[in-house]
């Protein structure tokens, strides 16, 4: 009998994708930020909180389940560099028939072509070596006392975590900015926690609720205080350094802390199956894929989207939102022709033979 899936994780799926999306409309917006405008500039830098909390939540949800298990499973590594790899060829394939040679780069042609092996989305590369290693991450999880796990954890969160965070100490750090596999370990070790002790983390969810704004709260006063200190010259927040980066990636601790929080909200809350939910979630990793293409990323945010256009907006916002929601839309519509069309070709090549 097959086991029906509550909606609430899925909900979280879904979620925290759309806090993806909504993160690289600033990222890759392009945008000045004048020095004297602190508070537009920090309006306006506000979906960069949500990026990284996404990501973690996303991890946090494989983490757990798969915490418990002992053997990898080979089709859902199989599934995961399918969608990858049919997305990159297509558009690879539209950009060549197109004749778009002004997008065509020969390292843009390699990465399209090979995309997990080259890293092009950094999140499937450092997810796959993630699961292959699993087994051997979870005989650890197994076999770890409380007081044995808790003080692993803590070495692990002040390790690769607090320190990079504050000091920036780059030898602690991944040579990718803290985005791979080193910084999804360290959340897959605490989803395991979760899991392995998760009597312990059933809390109201109005309480995690306010910890989780608190703890946005927190992070949105970091970026205040970082464009007050760009305004002063004393760092330079559009530098390639990027001072405020240290604060909002995959390992830094106050992203860590409001990913798990938001995580530990829909793991407490009690959402029964529903289908609509469930249907958009095992939808969502084809939205990161399209939208981060390489080749998409640069007709879209350079040549189409221009959001840059509007930094100066009373509304920007607004429209940072909108523009996230639109994406996520098409994507999401795409992925789910992808789907369709998949399923159409299985169930062809079966007749066949």
């Amino acid at each position: 009998m097959t086991k029906v899936r509550k909606s609430n994780i899925e909900l979280l799926r879904v979620l925290s994708m759309f806090f993806i999306v909504f993160s690289h409309v600033t990222w890759e917006g392009h945008f000045i930020y004048p020095k004297e405008n602190v508070l537009h500039n920090t309006e306006v830098q506000f979906p960069w909180l949500f990026g990284q909390i996404g990501v973690i939540a996303f991890t946090l949800i494989s983490s757990y389940f798969l915490s418990k298990k002992k053997k990898i499973n080979k089709e859902s590594i199989i599934n995961l560099a399918k969608v990858t790899w049919f997305w990159s060829i297509l558009i690879l394939g539209i950009t060549v028939l197109l004749k778009g040679n002004d997008l065509l780069g020969l390292k843009v042609f390699i990465n399209s072509l090979f995309p997990v092996l080259r890293g092009t989305y950094w999140y499937v590369t450092a997810y796959i070596a993630m699961y292959m290693i699993m087994p051997y991450l979870n005989i650890v999880i197994d076999k770890l006392t409380k007081k044995e796990y808790i003080t692993f954890l803590m070495i692990l969160i002040v390790v690769f975590s607090i320190i990079p965070t504050f000091a920036g100490t780059t030898s602690l750090n991944s040579t990718n900015s803290s985005s791979s596999v080193y910084s999804l370990i360290i959340i897959y070790f605490l989803g395991g926690f979760i899991r392995k002790f998760e009597s312990e983390f059933v809390y109201p969810v109005k309480k995690l609720t306010c910890l989780f704004i608190v703890s946005v709260l927190i992070s949105y006063g970091i970026l205040l205080l970082l464009n007050i200190a760009n305004m002063h010259n004393i760092i330079d927040i559009t530098g390639t350094n990027r001072l405020y980066g240290r604060f909002m990636r995959t390992n830094s601790i106050f992203q860590i802390i409001s990913g798990t929080l938001l995580f530990l909200i829909f793991k407490n809350l009690e959402i029964r199956h529903n289908k609509y939910i469930n249907g958009v979630a095992k939808n969502v990793f084809g939205i990161y894929i399209i939208h981060t293409n390489p080749i998409i990323m640069e007709v879209l945010w350079n040549r189409i989207i221009r959001i840059n256009r509007y930094e100066n907006s009373p509304y920007i916002i607004l429209i940072e939102i909108i523009v996230a929601i639109i994406i996520f839309i098409i994507c999401l519509l795409l992925e789910m022709i992808r789907g369709k069309f998949w399923m159409l070709c299985t169930k062809v090549v079966k007749k066949s033979n």
